[in-house]
């Protein structure tokens, strides 16, 4: 049961009172606050509050426990499909060596530009329209929109189909606008773009169907976010992985992008080879007409000097030896003449015109330059891919800025500087034959000039039949590889559809619902036990209300007057007795005064506690050997009477009233050197009795003959009778009970105390709990379990209920 409710219980006297005044600071440091604020956490007030709201912690991690179950039904766990590519690189290396076709397998995209190309819109568009990754749509209705298909053109947005009984439907839009409506048969939706035709067993009637389309490059773009895409960088595979609540589905996703990368990389070489044939195409015709002009003039020529002396000996043997070679030099140089100064044409017009590759292939000293021709291939190579990627990507599309700048330079930097380099070896050889001319020529001057004529004639017709020869071997080839196009790009490995998700989320979702359900459910506990008006802790009292502690009462269960086998009682009514022991030697040195103890014992309400600490000091202090006496000065509700099995009346109102004597109310107990007062009689001026001058008269009797006399007042909240006792005695105690007393009220009434001419000694914890809650006060406490002070010779008598 509370302290409030317990009789009077055996003490042992504290210690002696001192013959001089000792300060209040002197209180074996109970008397000073001892909970100062240091900034730091009081884990012990955290424990306390934790064990306070036990049960509500226990019911508030429960039931996060059991929304993190529910949150597992939601959420689903995470598959992953994955795929791989293979792309041949062979060809990618020295532009000089050897490659199958007119494309090498390396030389369709640079290494980079594979895994753009997966991510470019001409592949993910696709998917997402083939996998109908624009919908979205609850997985109750998916039956319903499984033949839901969209035209090239058509309106995103969110749309609601709502069909009735009578198989009637209605479609409208997120705001609720109906934009058709129909007969569930009928097509759904054909104005906005809609291919759906759905049936009545499909749909059902009286359903409402909530669906989503957004736009294919949407989709597509989400698709990109989801995609993991992972290149090799020193191979040639490309890995795909798509992670998905649905296996089937993103396995399905997985094997559409790779056989779509397929397509569209196999559909980009055919592009470019068959640009590069259209050059080839253009380049055969040019040399083509080299040829045939040069062959028509040699024929001309034959035919204007047929009639003529032939210069040639029987047998078509020179008649001359080193006409072949003169004729076969003098051709040379001027050929190297001409080449010199078409490569400087050409060279020049670059600079304003740009550069013509064609052109230049045409020129025969070019083609046997191997540095140049390459550069010239090069060119055309990087041309035609230009070109295709242009079909489908615009100007600021990387590959095609990075090939841009490719054929610049070549056309500005490195084929005009082979141009250049060639130019020079033309002039020296040019020179060099004229030097070798110029010394024959005196044999040779009688060899008539038409001879001279046909030789060069001959040598251009073979010059130009060569490289008629060339480009139309370029151009068969081109034209075959066209024609059955192996692409550089396979898939090496289908994605599956995964068995086992790689992620189940479900324990980790539960155990993270309990741990932040627990974790809240401790910071509500701090927080309302923070918010608490309530006293529960010794520092609200110390350091809020200002009042050093002087001992702290422990709480008693009922029915605690049961005895062990060995008639000892049990160790809570043991620490009540220390408790009590504590407090009356606290109060020796709290009030420090010499001579007789005069205290008033007051609690900010009713049900605090302070009658039961009044009496039961009293007793103390009587057994400590001190003359006592207790006078019940709650002249409205005193009940200190039935607690000593006293009369009430005659009592203090009485004697106030000059009714009775003083001697007359003073009544003895069943405890030596206690003495006891009753209230007396109720009367409605009893205030005005306490505060008059026959009050001040009876506690100087008193006074003089105790040592000890203690006034049971009543509530500071109960009127103004407490403040009137406590000038009289000028020493007040103050009785708060744990998780009963109001802070804000017991503030507010101290603050009367102060303005009054009353010393406050300190206050009294009572019913504080028992175990860990004890233990937080445990700086109160004297008592130490097992170490109750007992009778070896007499057993105690059992207490009074």
């Amino acid at each position: 049961m509370r302290s409030s409710d317990q009789p009077a219980i055996p003490a042992v006297p504290p210690a002696p009172q001192p013959a001089d005044p000792v300060p209040a600071t002197a209180s074996l440091g109970l008397v000073e606050p001892r909970w100062e604020p240091d900034g730091s956490l009081d884990w012990r007030r955290v424990g306390a509050a934790v064990l306070r709201f036990r049960w509500l912690i226990l019911a508030v991690t429960l039931l996060g426990g059991l929304v993190g179950v529910a949150a597992t039904r939601i959420l689903s766990p995470v598959y992953v499909a994955q795929g791989t590519i293979w792309i041949d690189e062979s060809g990618r290396g020295d532009a000089r060596g050897a490659v199958r076709g007119p494309i090498g397998p390396g030389q369709l995209l640079e290494r980079e530009a594979w895994v753009d190309l997966l991510r470019s819109f001409a592949v993910l568009d696709y998917v997402v329209r083939a996998e109908r990754l624009y919908l979205t749509v609850r997985p109750a209705d998916r039956a319903a929109l499984a033949p839901f298909d969209v035209a090239e053109h058509y309106r995103p947005g969110e749309y609601e189909l709502a069909i009735d009984p009578s198989a009637r439907y209605t479609l409208a839009d997120a705001n609720g606008t109906a934009l058709e409506r129909g007969v569930v048969g009928d097509s759904v939706g054909a104005r906005l773009g809609f291919l759906w035709v759905p049936t009545r067993e499909a749909i059902g009637t009286g359903r409402t169907i909530r669906f989503a389309v957004a736009s294919i490059r949407d989709g597509a773009r989400r698709l990109d976010e989801s995609l993991d895409i992972r290149g090799d960088p020193y191979g040639n595979f490309l890995h795909l992985e798509l992670r998905g609540s649905e296996p089937v589905r993103i396995a399905a996703i997985v094997n559409a992008l790779a056989q779509r990368y397929v397509e569209v990389a196999a559909q980009l070489k055919r592009e470019r080879l068959a640009e590069l044939t259209k050059i080839l195409d253009q380049q055969l015709a040019a040399a083509q007409e080299n040829l045939r002009q040069a062959e028509t003039a040699l024929e001309r020529y034959g035919t204007q000097t047929i009639t003529l002396p032939s210069d040639r000996a029987p047998g078509g043997a020179d008649r001359v030896p080193a006409l072949g070679n003169f004729f076969d030099a003098q051709f040379e140089r001027d050929q190297l003449r001409r080449d010199h100064e078409a490569v400087l044409r050409i060279v020049a017009q670059a600079r304003d015109s740009g550069l013509s590759a064609s052109a230049l292939e045409a020129i025969p000293a070019v083609e046997h330059d191997p540095d140049l021709t390459q550069a010239l291939k090069e060119l055309v190579t990087k041309q035609a891919d230009l070109r295709a990627f242009k079909y489908r990507y615009t100007d600021t599309y990387p590959p095609v800025q990075r090939l841009t700048a490719e054929i610049a330079r070549l056309e500005r930097e490195t084929i005009p500087s082979l141009a250049r380099t060639l130019a020079g070896e033309l002039a020296s050889r040019e020179a060099a034959l004229a030097r070798r001319l110029d010394t024959g020529s005196r044999e040779l001057r009688q060899i008539p000039a038409r001879a001279l004529e046909e030789a060069r004639l001959r040598r251009a017709a073979t010059l130009a039949e060569n490289v008629y020869t060339t480009l139309q071997q370029r151009y068969e080839e081109a034209k075959l590889a066209e024609a059955s196009t192996i692409p550089d790009v396979r898939v090496l490995d289908s994605a599956i559809v995964p068995q086992r998700p790689v992620r189940n989320t479900a324990p980790r979702v539960i155990m993270m619902a309990l741990l932040a359900s627990f974790g809240l459910a401790v910071v509500g506990a701090v927080l309302l036990d923070r918010g608490d008006p309530r006293v529960r802790y010794p520092d609200q009292i110390s350091r809020e209300l200002g009042l050093p502690i002087l001992g702290a009462l422990p709480h008693l269960q009922r029915h605690r007057e049961e005895r062990d086998n060995k008639g000892r009682v049990f160790e809570d009514v043991a620490q009540l007795v220390e408790a009590l022991r504590g407090i009356g030697l606290n109060l020796v040195y709290a009030y420090g005064a010499a001579g007789p103890m005069l205290v008033t014992v007051t609690s900010p309400g009713p049900g605090d506690g302070k009658s039961f600490l009044t009496a039961n000091l009293a007793r103390t202090f009587a057994e400590g050997g001190h003359r006592t006496l207790l006078l019940d000065a709650d002249i409205r509700r005193g009940v200190l009477h039935r607690r000593l099995s006293a009369r009430r009346r005659p009592g203090l109102t009485d004697c106030l009233r000059a009714e009775v004597p003083f001697d007359a109310i003073v009544q003895p107990t069943a405890y030596p050197l206690l003495s006891f007062i009753g209230c007396g009689t109720r009367v409605q001026n009893a205030p005005e009795l306490l505060n008059s001058q026959s009050m001040a008269q009876l506690l100087q009797r008193a006074r003089a003959a105790y040592d000890v006399v203690l006034l049971d007042s009543p509530p500071l909240g109960g009127g103004v009778d407490p403040f009137i006792l406590g000038t009289h005695t000028g020493n007040l105690l103050l009785v708060l009970r744990t998780a009963h007393s109001h802070r804000d009220v017991a503030a507010a009434k101290l603050e009367v105390l102060r303005r009054l001419p009353i010393r406050l000694l300190g206050a009294v914890l009572n019913d504080v709990p028992l175990g860990v809650g004890y233990r937080y006060y445990a700086s109160y406490s004297y008592y130490l379990p097992g170490y109750q002070a007992e009778d070896e010779h007499q057993a105690h008598r059992p207490l009074a209920s």
